[in-house]
């Protein structure tokens, strides 16, 4: 909430610099928010691909997690992303980038998650990309921008859009669930949930307004109703 708030203000001063050029001015922010948010998409798999540090060289494991990936590319009907699979003490997973150009980081200690545990997470991931969440996002970013320029920054208009815009990626997150569930079942999402939650403390859920994921207690109640 506070980087958005941040960009919001930024994007403000740009305003406030380029108010002199009237309408032309305001196309130009705003087209340039929607190239930067569409750029950072496409680039950011090739930059964070750079930055780890710690990628998993063990053949065995390389192999155990291509194999499961591709089942489940197979199960969803859609390409297999790239795989960027690195060594950390937590076991955590994100996709970025657009359809047959995403990539999907995780990291992962390697032998404390088993194989239809690490489906199960993989199918989420892959519920993101089948649903275009990434596609989403631009729109969500792109219309809080605008919106940010036309109140001209103004708060009791700003913030209510960034908390939509919150409760909409927590929705996406409850969709990933749900598209996972229907190809692996909802007994192994759940108890992939289960497992992950027990290396990661959820927030009180009352902080979960300020989120862009739900609590797992939750997940896991609405994936069970």
């Amino acid at each position: 909430g506070a980087s958005l708030l941040a960009v919001v203000a930024l994007i403000d001063g740009l305003c406030q610099a380029l108010r002199g050029l009237g309408g032309f001015g305001f196309m130009v922010v705003l087209w340039a928010c929607f190239a930067t948010a569409a750029a950072w998409l496409y680039l950011e798999p090739i930059i964070d691909r750079a930055l780890l540090l710690r990628k998993i060289n063990d053949p065995v494991q390389t192999a155990r997690i291509n194999r499961i990936a591709q089942e489940v590319a197979d199960q969803f009907q859609i390409p297999c992303p790239q795989l960027c699979v690195y060594d950390d003490k937590h076991f955590d997973m994100m996709v970025v980038g657009i359809g047959k150009w995403s990539t999907i980081f995780i990291s992962v200690p390697a032998t404390t998650i088993d194989d239809f545990e690490l489906k199960a997470i993989l199918a989420h991931e892959y519920g993101h990309i089948r649903l275009r969440h990434a596609v989403t996002r631009i729109a969500l970013y792109g219309c809080l921008l605008s919106l940010a320029m036309l109140s001209n920054g103004t708060n009791f208009i700003v913030l209510p859009a960034n908390l939509f815009m919150l409760w909409t990626m927590r929705q996406m997150e409850y969709a990933a669930d749900k598209a996972a569930s229907e190809v692996v079942g909802v007994s192994q999402v759940t108890a992939a949930l289960n497992h992950i939650s027990k290396g990661i403390t959820d927030p009180p859920t009352w902080q979960t307004v300020f989120s862009t994921h739900p609590t797992f207690a939750q997940r896991i109640n609405r994936l069970n109703k």
